[in-house]
C-alpha cells in the first residue's frame, strides 16, 4: 500500500500555507481558530493529512478565501510534486507592501516593475 500523500493533498496544503503566510497568520493562531493543534496544520500544509470538506470550508471562511483558491493551478503531472511553488520571504514582503498601497501607487509600482523587467 502506497502511503505517500496524494498530489492534490500536497497542492491544497501548499495553497493553505501560502494563503496563511500572505495574511501573516501563524500556524498556532490558525489552529486555535479551527480548534485543532498547530501540528495538524503542519500536516495539512505538507499534505501528510488530508483536509476534510468541513475543515476546508472553515479554512476558507477564516482566511476569507474562496474554496476554489485551494485547487487553482493544480496540474496532475509527475513534476508537480517535485516542483513546489512556495513564495520566498522577499516575495511575501513585496506582496504585503503592495497590498498596503493605494490603487494609484499600485499602478505606479506595476509600471516601474514592467519597465525594470522590460515586460509589457
Amino acid at each position: 500500500m502506497n502511503k505517500s500523500p496524494h498530489p492534490i493533498d500536497i497542492h491544497v496544503g501548499q495553497r493553505l500555507k501560502q494563503q496563511r503566510k500572505l495574511q501573516g497568520i501563524s500556524q498556532e493562531n490558525l489552529a486555535k481558530q479551527l480548534g485543532i493543534t498547530f501540528q495538524q496544520i503542519q500536516k495539512y500544509e505538507n499534505g501528510t493529512n488530508r483536509i476534510s470538506a468541513s475543515k476546508l470550508y472553515e479554512l476558507s471562511q477564516i482566511l476569507k478565501t474562496p474554496i476554489q483558491y485551494f485547487f487553482e493551478n493544480y496540474q496532475k503531472s509527475p513534476q508537480f510534486t517535485e516542483n513546489k511553488t512556495e513564495i520566498t520571504t522577499i516575495e511575501l514582503t513585496l506582496i504585503r507592501a503592495f497590498q498596503k498601497l493605494n490603487p494609484a501607487q499600485q499602478q505606479a509600482f506595476t509600471n516601474l516593475i514592467s519597465k525594470l523587467t522590460n515586460s509589457k
